[in-house]
């Protein structure tokens, strides 16, 4: 699994929507694109040059505007002449650590899947042959159960006769069934 999570960054419409509710389609696209940057880069210099870079913005005024109202959103701050998020650095550190628990997790079903010892498997193995073993000597067969739920006639002799010619199509039956 990548450990980097650089490639990737989550996006709450319902907060974003919120805090951009005010901004023109320029200034959240220039918004996305500064998050972006912070995301895969980390701090940005607290220059308007640098920022009309990222942002694409043509003019600086546009830029500081941006920055002013990002800055009142609490999206970004700016400390010692870089301009951070701690917005963003907070959902980045809950993404590292979703990411190291998924694999922990897959780590340890596969570990428990594949990491059995050698004697947990013959242990096992031999216990299949066992339950395999048990199992016809508990269990009736079928012409067994459809032989006891039938009503028994009035005569003996007509009984097992009926009998008899009942197990036979029944067995023929399941014969002839193992083909469907």
């Amino acid at each position: 699994m990548h450990k980097d999570i650089s490639i990737w960054m989550p996006l709450y419409i319902g907060d974003l929507q919120a805090k951009f509710a005010r901004m023109t389609a320029e200034q959240i696209g220039a918004a996305l694109l500064l998050m972006m940057d912070f995301w895969k880069n980390g701090a940005i210099p607290h220059d308007l040059a640098t920022v009309c870079s990222i942002t694409k913005l043509s003019q600086n005024n546009k830029a500081k505007t941006l920055l002013n109202t990002l800055m009142a959103l609490e999206l970004f701050e700016v400390e010692s002449e870089q301009i951070h998020s701690h917005f963003l650095t907070s959902l980045k550190s809950q993404a590292l650590q979703n990411q190291q628990m998924k694999s922990d997790k897959a780590k340890n079903a596969a570990q428990a899947r594949w990491g059995k010892s050698a004697s947990n498997a013959q242990a096992s193995t031999k216990q299949r042959k066992v339950n395999a073993q048990a199992a016809p000597e508990k269990s009736p067969s079928i012409t067994q159960v459809m032989l006891e739920s039938c009503p028994s006639s009035s005569s003996s002799s007509s009984s097992s006769s009926s009998s008899s010619n009942f197990e036979e199509k029944n067995e023929n039956f399941l014969e002839n069934s193992k083909w469907i």
